[in-house]
């Protein structure tokens, strides 16, 4: 039996329901917004919305937390809860309906909403950063120092990504010394990227992090490695302890490799010729047979392991194999050095690093049945010689330096003299003018003087590099650098009314006791800066402030100058590091090519800086370079001092 209810018009019931789902889906909007704003909380309550029946099953539970905490791993904004379907999203595909709709509670947390039969709760979970990008790869072959990768986009539903973080921390190392995590930054829409300056032999764990405009989001990691470089630092020589006539007995000190494992040692024997030391070719380097076949005085005598000694005793030429490289007996009566190898083996990887070898090896020589006379008599007959060739070059050097004096003793005199009071200063006479790039003072500039040829100049400007006054706030306190041609003082320019923002300027304020010289070799340079054209390798010139008793010249403001940037990356001496910059060769590179570029364009404008230092170029956070072509050096960032 129907229960009685009152009379109600349909067209005024479907008018009011309409009104009231317009205003609550503007309220809701704002709502979303002043959330948006201010954060997103957990498992806040959303709204009800009708169930989207092709969204992707999440996971099934009848526990509100559950889903939630679900979504908010995967860094999805909103958890939709129907029934015991959950689902994660970043953007709802359906409309909102009326809360009842949503009349079933959750089975495990009966004061939680779990959707309706036909509709959806749906529930905040709290995250406001970007989600973590997709399938992270390694991409390539493994190389000594760099290890590619690649990745795809985050979700394009999700928020908005500003730019990836990568951090490469080294996890396994050869290296004797602490590696520090690296770190890149590169742009959003980037894809893949080449991890340079990395250790040999090591193995890292390479993280990629999402980040947006609150902060680090989600992060994926893999591992990767590099290959292993060649042996360094290069292994000691050996000591020769006692030489016989077949036999020499060496001692071998333990090798450090910080660019891979030290699998064996090599023996080397090199017959070395007195008047004709012929250099080791590591590619004719083979065993005592390929030796006589490639007829090199050198070959390898054995391959040896060692254990957890510091060293290692072998005596060359016992005529026994040592992995399959034959130690033959040593020639009787020959000047041999003995080199030794280091062997680093990984992955199917080969790298070997020979010892340089010199007469220090035979330091602590207790020879036995060795014709020492024959060497020494060699040694004394090379000094000899030596000494003999020395003493005839000196005494022809002072014998002609005796004829020199005589001569000029004798006969220049007469020549140089002159009356006692008849002297004069060795000096120029008349005035002389140092005028950059001319010879002379121009007929025209003592006509007109130096503020009429300024104005002509100035008012031949673009209108748009003629600045008011009031756009112009100066920092007298701050004087960046002091010239010939005025100070350098830190600034502030409003390019445009409508402009809220101020942007920093390098003022230079020109003074009006400058020299003639001066006030013309300023008119050359100022008239060739005008005639410029922007460039981005070179400080911009915002262009001139005019007032009846100042003239101001606007240039750019960079953040930093190169020296300060370079010193600002040194690696401290405590951090017991091979790298003495945190800056990689890539960036140093580019670097010196951005400086190129502006060098560049202002030769070709027949413009001559005269002064390009680290002091004079200019670098920011993303490392974009410019170079001065006008004024003076600025002052020391760190003293303020010139």
């Amino acid at each position: 039996m129907s229960s009685a209810r009152p009379a109600i018009n349909p067209p005024s019931v479907v008018v009011h329901f309409h009104r009231w789902q317009s205003l609550s889906l503007c309220v809701l909007t704002l709502l979303s917004i002043c959330g948006g704003l201010a954060g997103a909380e957990k498992r806040a309550y959303f709204g009800c919305y009708e169930r989207d029946r092709f969204a992707r099953l999440a996971l099934t539970t009848e526990h509100l937390d559950e889903c939630v905490d679900s979504c908010a791993n995967s860094f999805h904004r909103y958890a939709e809860l129907s029934g015991s379907r959950c689902s994660c999203t970043n953007t709802i595909q359906t409309r909102i309906v009326e809360d009842r709709e949503c009349d079933l509670k959750c089975g495990k947390q009966p004061d939680a909403n779990c959707g309706g039969v036909n509709a959806q709760a749906v529930y905040e979970t709290g995250i406001d950063v970007a989600g973590p990008v997709r399938n992270l790869r390694i991409e390539g072959e493994q190389k000594e120092d760099m290890i590619a990768i690649r990745w795809d986009l985050p979700a394009d539903d999700g928020v908005m990504v500003e730019e990836f973080e990568i951090v490469a921390e080294a996890t396994r190392t050869y290296a004797s010394f602490r590696i520090y995590p690296v770190r890149w930054s590169v742009h959003n829409t980037s894809t893949g990227f080449e991890l340079s300056n990395l250790q040999p032999g090591t193995d890292y764990n390479i993280t990629v992090v999402s980040v947006s405009a609150r902060g680090a989001g989600g992060r994926a990691s893999i591992a990767g490695s590099t290959e292993i470089g060649h042996p360094d630092p290069e292994p000691e020589e050996p000591i020769i302890l006692r030489r016989f006539e077949s036999t020499i007995l060496i001692q071998i000190p333990r090798a450090v490799n910080d660019n891979g494992p030290v699998n064996y040692y090599r023996v080397v024997v090199h017959y070395v010729n007195s008047e004709l030391i012929q250099q080791i070719d590591e590619s004719q380097l083979g065993t005592f047979q390929q030796s006589k076949e490639n007829k090199v005085p050198y070959y390898i005598a054995a391959e040896l392991e060692m254990k957890d000694d510091e060293s290692l005793q072998f005596t060359v030429g016992d005529g026994r194999e040592y992995r399959s490289y034959f130690n033959p007996p040593i020639t009787a009566r020959t000047h041999v050095h003995i080199s030794i190898g280091v062997v680093s083996i990984l992955n199917h990887v080969v790298k070997v690093r020979y010892a340089t070898t010199t007469h220090e090896q035979h330091q602590y020589p207790d020879h036995h049945h060795v014709n020492l006379k024959t060497v020494e008599i060699e040694r004394n007959e090379t000094l000899i010689a030596i000494l003999t060739t020395a003493c005839i070059l000196f005494g022809v050097v002072l014998t002609g330096a005796i004829i020199l004096y005589v001569y000029l003793h004798f006969k220049t005199p007469a020549a140089n003299t002159r009356p006692f009071g008849d002297h004069h200063e060795l000096t120029l006479q008349g005035p002389i003018l140092e005028v950059e790039n001319n010879g002379y003072m121009p007929d025209i500039y003592e006509q007109r003087g130096f503020e009429a040829e300024l104005r002509d100049i100035i008012e031949g400007l673009e209108p748009a590099k003629n600045h008011a006054r009031k756009y112009l706030s100066l920092d007298i306190n701050r004087v960046l650098g002091s010239g010939k041609y005025g100070d350098v003082l830190l600034g502030a320019l409003q390019l445009s009314q409508e402009q809220d923002g101020d942007m920093p300027a390098q003022v230079h304020v020109i003074t009006d006791d400058m020299e003639s010289v001066d006030q013309i070799a300023f008119l050359n340079e100022f008239r060739r800066l005008t005639a410029l054209e922007g460039h981005a390798n070179v400080i911009l010139f915002y262009g001139v402030c005019v007032t009846p008793d100042w003239c101001y010249l606007l240039f750019e403001q960079m953040q930093t100058t190169l020296k300060q940037t370079l010193l600002n990356a040194r690696v401290p001496a405590i951090a017991n590091s091979v790298k003495f910059s945190t800056i990689s060769e890539e960036i140093v590179v580019n670097i010196l090519c951005l400086v190129c570029d502006g060098m560049q364009f202002l030769a070709d404008n027949n413009v001559v800086s005269k002064k390009l230092c680290a002091r004079t170029v200019y670098v920011n956070t993303k490392f974009e370079v410019k170079v001065s072509a006008f004024g003076p050096p600025l002052n020391a960032e760190d003293t303020g001092s010139p």
